[in-house]
């Protein structure tokens, strides 16, 4: 329904105005702060790639040197999984909020599904590493006592004057001994094949070894020597357990090392879907707010042409008011339709015109009524002059004493001046109403016509 009061049109094209205004800067601030966090949770499930290869890098170079820190293995593991958690259920904190689409959402639980088994594996690492770092430790001291009875085996078989065969084979073991020693260290600090065959070579030509010298008749027969040989035995089964131990861990190590190498893969290929698909959300999300965008300002400009049509509407209203006015200040015919305000103005303008209207129409009555008590009084003098000259020649034709004549002829002059004094007034009045009529022609003429807004 179309405004009639140039006010209520005012308030609706303002208002209109006002509201698509803060409706494209609501709009604009809102993508601003939308685009800021959808930039950060990129940042950080971006980072989650690079979090992925760290983790990696960190245990496998962990693995094949001799100190061991795992502050940065640690952090990196504990801040991929705080990103996956928050990147999964949001945190306001950190203005992270979760996942907006079930594509997004499916993704991130794929990711925590390859997640869960790569850290208990990494923590299996961990654990294990630590292990060996400590057998380790104690591998060197372990050769040293092995070392040490294969030499007094050595010596005793010198020393009760057994065959040199037998005395270079007991030699043997001893370098034996340091040969296993050395490639199982080597194998563990770089996992070389070729060292851990050399090791299993050396280990299977020690046992071997031992046995015939424990089957051998000579020294079955010798109770001490062969008590000797029965405790190296004991210590080789300990020591051969403990090698055995660490190859056990080691080969755990590798099994895991396998594992995280290949899965190391699949969960980056994951969490790269993942940003991916936050990059797609967030420039379909920016899209659309450029759609709203474009359609608010769409509709602000409808909503400027129609403030324009309507102004336009109003003025044109105006322009012919004034006109009309002009047409009144200018005529010499008092017409109250000349001022008549068509009933498509607005109500201002018809209130002012009917306000006109009944002041001209208050100003022509007067006018005629003044004209009209001037005519009658002109005919009145008229007549009273007819009568007096009347009057005078019946009195010359009475014989009337000279101060009865001197009476009447007062009185008739009194009468004439009674009726010229009401003929002035009324003049009077009638040239009052024309210099009003005047004065507002004249004040039409020097006000300037009012411009378009």
């Amino acid at each position: 329904m179309k405004p009639s009061r140039i006010s209520t049109k005012l308030k609706v094209t303002g208002g209109l105005l006002s509201l698509m205004i803060f409706l494209i800067i609501g709009l604009t601030v809102a993508m601003n702060e939308r685009s800021k966090k959808d930039s950060l949770i990129i940042n950080i499930a971006g980072k989650q790639r690079m979090l992925t290869q760290k983790m990696s890098k960190e245990i496998f170079f962990l693995r094949h040197r001799d100190g061991y820190d795992f502050r940065a293995f640690d952090a990196a593991i504990e801040l991929f999984g705080n990103n996956l958690n928050d990147l999964r259920f949001g945190n306001e904190d950190r203005g992270i909020y979760g996942p907006q689409n079930d594509v997004v959402k499916k993704k991130l639980d794929e990711v925590y599904g390859k997640w869960e088994p790569f850290l208990a594996q990494l923590q299996k690492v961990k654990n294990e590493i630590i292990s060996v770092r400590s057998d380790k430790e104690i591998l060197s001291r372990q050769i040293e006592n092995m070392l040490a009875i294969s030499d007094r085996v050595v010596q005793e078989m010198v020393r009760k004057n057994f065959k040199g065969e037998y005395i270079n084979m007991s030699g043997r073991q001893r370098m034996l001994t340091q040969r296993m020693g050395l490639f199982l260290e080597r194998y563990l600090r770089t996992d070389n094949q070729e060292d851990y065959l050399l090791f299993t070579a050396a280990k299977a030509l020690y046992n071997q070894t031992l046995k015939e010298f424990l089957e051998d008749e000579n020294f079955k027969a010798d109770d001490e020597f062969y008590a000797l040989l029965k405790l190296t035995q004991k210590h080789w089964i300990d020591f051969e357990n403990y090698l055995m131990n660490l190859l056990k861990i080691e080969d755990s190590i590798n099994s895991s090392i396998a594992y995280i190498y290949q899965n190391n893969v699949k969960l980056l290929d994951a969490m790269d879907e993942a940003v991916w698909l936050y990059t797609e959300y967030s420039e379909q999300k920016n899209q659309l707010f450029l759609n709203t965008l474009y359609l608010a300002a769409i509709v602000a400009l409808i909503v400027i042409l129609y403030a324009f049509t309507v102004t336009k509407d109003m003025l044109n209203n105006i322009d012919r008011f004034v006109e009309r006015a002009k047409q009144l200040a200018t005529t010499t015919t008092v017409n109250p339709e000349v001022v008549a305000a068509s009933d498509k103005m607005e109500v201002e303008l018809q209130e002012a015109s009917s306000y006109l209207q009944t002041y001209v129409n208050k100003v022509s009555k007067a006018m005629s009524s003044s004209e009209k008590a001037i005519k009658e009084a002109e005919n009145a003098i008229i007549k009273l002059q007819s009568l007096s000259e009347e009057v005078d020649e019946a009195l010359k034709d009475l014989q009337l004493d000279e101060d009865t004549k001197d009476k009447l002829d007062q009185s008739m002059n009194q009468t004439e001046d009674v009726a010229i004094e009401s003929s002035e007034s009324l003049l009077h009045v009638t040239k009052m109403l024309q210099k009003l009529k005047d004065n507002l022609h004249t004040i039409s003429q020097n006000t300037p016509p009012s411009k378009p807004m």
